[in-house]
């Protein structure tokens, strides 16, 4: 075989560089497109899971100002405070001394005692309340100071839970707004990167016109999660005031503060039920009513009345010293008021079981809720990020030319949607710990 002649080689090389350069986007202005300090890179197209916002707790001092300054707490303690002065009015008892003065005149016409005469009398008294009413009264004052202090736990419980659902509200709305703000910065980066690919000719007016239609997207969204924010902020400001003197959001240092209690769901439903403020008021109006049975059991015996007396009749010249005793006769409508008290008692005490099954049922949603929005953060981050590598490689496309840009934005707000619904699992996560760890009694440890 002849070897080609030096023209025809010259000339075939030319003719497969040229078809080369034809069929393929040019490499090197690719690479200065890639390599641009105006362009994000592969990494940074989307935000980032670790640069997401967390959730955190309210600080443990301002939480502590709210409960001392919150007027329902107030008329709360203001009320325990009135329940065991009426308990002392109970033990004390009612049954006090009653004075009685009485002043006559006697007119004697018959002789040999004819004449006007000044007479008095005083009489002093008193009810006596029986060692069983006493006991039954004890145990009435008991049950008052009780119920009042079940109503200032719950009270502060309620409290404290719709605290709670306000700050990670607002947490949230912030942090969609940080995430806005993250995605628009990012969004700004690659349209200027593709202004200046526009400008050398290596990118068309239709694929700059996309940019920023999906710049003004990003823009509009970031404007309603910033007013969302602002909102729920103002709110949140408006009902706890003392969280605004710190000027932000920001909670709790501690990472673990919202993560599941590790107690076991039969620990924490003992706990729950133990707990539970609709169970403790429910406590104290059974030991109430079993109190007013109490009373009126022992009210069926009724309380004697004794005094004494001191008088002068006739001038002075008779003397009168004396003793007196009352007592009532007991009829059927003590009886009845003591059925009637103990059939409340029964009342309060089904009462009792049905709340208390309610409140196991409550638990055991509230418990599965945290479960499985704690396993649905692990699927939601495991989403996003496959669904990231996947705008990652459009991306990637996009710039090779094996894509085009309508096909990486796609992709690219599939991601973004996944990341949002990492920051909401995470706050629905969070939410839920935190109302757990509140009704089972694991939250701050405060007292009332």
């Amino acid at each position: 075989m002849k070897p080609l002649s030096k023209p025809f080689t010259l000339s075939a090389l030319s003719a497969a560089l040229a078809l080369t350069l034809t069929a393929a986007p040019s490499w090197g202005a690719e690479k200065a497109w890639a390599n641009s300090a105006d362009t994000p890179s592969l990494q940074t197209a989307l935000p980032a899971l670790s640069e997401l916002p967390s959730p955190t707790l309210p600080q443990i001092a301002a939480v502590d100002q709210i409960l001392t300054e919150t007027p329902a707490l107030q008329e709360a303690q203001a009320l325990q405070q009135a329940a065991a002065q009426n308990g002392a009015v109970l033990r004390a008892g009612t049954n006090e001394f009653t004075g009685q003065a009485q002043v006559q005149q006697r007119r004697i016409e018959s002789l040999p005692d004819s004449g006007r005469y000044n007479e008095w009398q005083l009489l002093i008294n008193r009810q006596l309340r029986l060692p069983s009413q006493a006991q039954a009264d004890g145990r009435m004052a008991e049950a008052l100071q009780t119920s009042a202090q079940a109503a200032l736990v719950a009270t502060r419980q309620q409290f404290l839970g719709a605290l709670l659902t306000a700050w990670f509200a607002a947490q949230r709305a912030q942090a969609e707004a940080v995430l806005a703000q993250q995605d628009l910065d990012l969004i700004n980066a690659q349209v200027k990167a593709l202004q200046r690919r526009q400008s050398l000719g290596d990118a068309s007016v239709l694929e700059l016109e996309q940019m920023q239609a999906e710049q003004a997207r990003a823009q509009s969204t970031l404007l309603l999660a910033q007013g969302m924010a602002a909102s729920s902020r103002a709110a949140l400001f408006a009902r706890y005031p003392a969280l605004s003197r710190g000027g932000s959001l920001q909670g709790q240092n501690d990472p673990g503060a919202l993560a599941l209690p590790t107690l076991n769901a039969e620990q924490l439903s003992a706990r729950a039920v133990q707990s539970s403020p609709l169970l403790i008021q429910q406590r104290a109006m059974l030991q109430k009513a079993q109190a007013m049975a109490a009373q009126a059991h022992a009210a069926r015996t009724p309380q004697p009345t004794v005094g004494a007396y001191i008088g002068s009749d006739r001038g002075g010249s008779e003397r009168i010293v004396g003793l007196q005793f009352a007592m009532p006769f007991g009829g059927s409508a003590r009886e009845s008021q003591e059925r009637a008290a103990l059939a409340e008692a029964d009342a309060a005490q089904w009462r009792l079981r049905d709340l208390q099954a309610q409140a196991e049922a409550d638990f055991q949603r509230l418990y599965a809720d945290a479960q499985a929005q704690g396993a649905a953060v692990k699927a939601t981050e495991q989403a996003a990020q496959v669904q990231t590598q996947a705008s990652n490689r459009m991306l990637r496309a996009y710039q090779l030319g094996e894509a085009g840009l309508s096909d990486w934005l796609l992709a690219r707000r599939s991601a973004l949607e996944s990341t949002r619904l990492v920051l909401q699992s995470r706050f629905d996560a969070a939410t839920s710990s935190a109302q757990l760890k509140l009704q089972t009694g694991l939250l701050y440890e405060l007292t009332p």
